[in-house]
């Protein structure tokens, strides 16, 4: 068995609890390449006439070949390890580019080059939608990420902006303290975010201490 076959096995344990949902026992699963082509709009993936001559909907997923110290593998394409499908259709011949070739054991094969567009997408639920939906959608939440990252850095690194440039040496913990009218914004952060940025001292020492106890 070839590593690529051996690989394929391994995707499509990825995708089981999918198939379960599908009703889907014995599915046709391959993995394929994406690339583009010159002279055509988007990617493509490749398809020899004995898999789309099997009468039935091809479920895919993409990957890559990738060299590591001289060893090559077959990886995910996608992070998200989308799977996809090939819905039959029974004109291929008529209507996608037709190639033939000799394979690297000699054998003449005929293949397809089918525009990744014309896939599904299938959702974990088993629901379906297209693939240029599916790219919205990526791409959207791509989109939205630098944007969620920013709220997340409501405050800023008050440790590093606003550290008093000169700190004396810290007073005995015990001796010191301040009432709560005299507590300033400062002092709130360095207690709420728990970094030593306060302008005194003390409070800084004890944060320090407290951050080394936890």
């Amino acid at each position: 068995m070839t590593m690529r076959k051996e690989k394929e096995k391994d995707f499509f344990v990825q995708h089981m609890e999918i198939f379960k949902k599908l009703g889907l026992a014995d599915p046709c699963f391959l993995i394929k390449t994406a690339f583009y082509q010159k002279g055509k709009f988007g990617r493509q993936v490749l398809f020899f006439e004995s898999e789309l001559a099997k009468g039935e909907d091809l479920y895919i997923e993409f990957y890559d070949n990738v060299e590591v110290n001289g060893v090559k593998d077959v990886v995910p394409m996608l992070e998200d390890r989308q799977l996809f499908k090939y819905k039959y259709n029974p004109y291929f011949q008529e209507e996608y580019e037709k190639k033939e070739g000799i394979s690297f054991k000699g054998d003449p094969y005929t293949s397809f080059t089918v525009p990744v567009s014309e896939l599904t997408a299938i959702m974990t639920d088993g629901s379906e939608i297209t693939y240029n939906l599916y790219e919205k959608r990526k791409n959207e939440k791509e989109a939205e990420l630098p944007k969620l990252q920013n709220k997340l850095s409501v405050f800023p690194d008050f440790e590093e902006e606003f550290a008093p440039k000169v700190e004396a040496e810290a007073p005995s913990l015990e001796m010191e303290d301040a009432p709560l009218s005299e507590i300033t914004i400062r002092d709130l952060a360095a207690i709420m975010l728990i970094k030593p940025v306060s302008a005194r001292p003390w409070l800084n020492e004890l944060i320090k201490q407290t951050k080394s106890e936890i």
